[in-house]
């Protein structure tokens, strides 16, 4: 390498994603066109929900016994007006975590190059440049196309 300073006289190297374009597919495929994702870790909501309603029946259940029964209310009406409310706060406090830490992970969230490619039956596939991709039978190869 020179020292000229002219970063165009320099060779430049292949990156980790570059895709060789006459590179060739299994037998049958063509490529379609590339797409560009994101891919980020995402919380199950409904598990979130559920853990919440959880939460707001034993809440429930907790101010049933903890204070004095009015007059006028078994202590199952009380538990069903409490479980009614606390369950839908519950439910909405669960979602709400779940959105919080769903936003928080989008911070590490990455964005890859994915190619899509048609077999001969005419369904098209997407697989990520350079990662594991199937051939026409659905075989798995690790083959990298960006060497």
């Amino acid at each position: 390498m020179s020292n000229t300073g002219d970063p165009a006289a320099e060779p430049t190297r292949p990156q980790p994603n570059d895709v060789v374009p006459d590179e060739p597919l299994f037998e049958g495929e063509q490529r379609v066109g590339d797409d560009t994702v994101t891919i980020h870790r995402s919380p199950r909501y409904f598990r979130f929900m559920t853990a919440g309603a959880i939460v707001g029946l034993i809440i429930a259940l907790v101010l049933t016994f903890v204070f004095p029964e009015p007059p006028g209310f078994n202590p199952a009406q009380i538990f069903g007006f409490l479980g009614l409310l606390f369950v839908v706060v519950g439910v909405a406090a669960g979602a709400v975590v779940a959105l919080v830490i769903d936003r928080a992970s989008r911070h590490g969230a990455k964005t890859i190059r994915v190619e899509r490619i048609e077999s001969a039956q005419g369904e098209a596939d997407a697989a990520p440049a350079g990662q594991t991709t199937g051939d026409a039978e659905g075989r798995a190869s690790t083959e990298s196309r960006a060497e």
